[in-house]
């Protein structure tokens, strides 16, 4: 995807659920949850990281109130778009999927947004890869959930260092798939995001 600054997506990282206000962490899995937002660059390297809303909150809101939308508004980033999947409201900045395309041009379009998003996917299964901690295959994190989210970083950074000096993962160790949320609930969209899209498939995918 030509002008790509970053892919966009959220991981719920599985916790006990705590003694105070437990029914906000559970997530639509029925799972006590930290909702995890992460922008991620084309080299799997985390650029940015939200981790501090229960797994009850959906993906826009997350973003919606995260301090990197607010830069974006204020044009504090270079030209070019985020891409994020159907869970986000489309904006002049942040590209999301045509739900049903109509012409070539769309499927295009809709194709090469996919097949970039999967580095945010690749990222997400590589981190639960290499620190089982945040993976529910490793059980859950029994900790407060104000730890819980110092863990995310923590193994978010400890991550990107992995990534900047190329180690493998440890032998034996398989990276899974990530396992994408179901999003049920309407986004609205911003009409500069409409005519924005618009622009690109004109320009680049007719």
């Amino acid at each position: 995807m030509p002008n790509c600054v970053g892919c966009i997506d959220c991981t719920h990282i599985y916790l006990r659920a705590p003694n105070n206000n437990a029914q906000v962490y559970i997530n639509r899995k029925g799972r006590a949850s930290i909702n995890t937002q992460a922008i991620v660059d084309a080299d799997l390297r985390f650029v940015n990281v939200v981790a501090r809303w229960p797994g009850s909150t959906h993906d826009a809101f997350i973003w919606e109130n995260s301090h990197v939308c607010q830069d974006f508004r204020n044009g504090r980033f270079p030209s070019g778009w985020l891409l994020g999947d159907s869970g986000y409201g489309l904006q002049p900045w942040l590209l999301t999927p045509i739900l049903r395309p109509q012409s070539a041009a769309e499927e295009r379009y809709n194709n090469s947004l996919t097949s970039t998003r999967t580095c945010v996917e690749r990222a997400f299964g590589l981190l639960k890869a290499r620190f089982r901690c945040l993976d529910r295959s490793g059980g859950v994190l029994c900790y407060s959930p104000e730890r819980v989210c110092k863990i995310i970083l923590s193994c978010c950074v400890l991550h990107n260092m992995c990534v900047n000096r190329q180690l493998p993962l440890p032998d034996g160790l398989v990276v899974q798939p990530h396992d994408p949320d179901q999003h049920e609930q309407p986004v609205a969209h911003h009409h500069g995001g409409v005519d924005a899209r618009n622009r690109v498939i004109q320009t680049f995918f007719s």
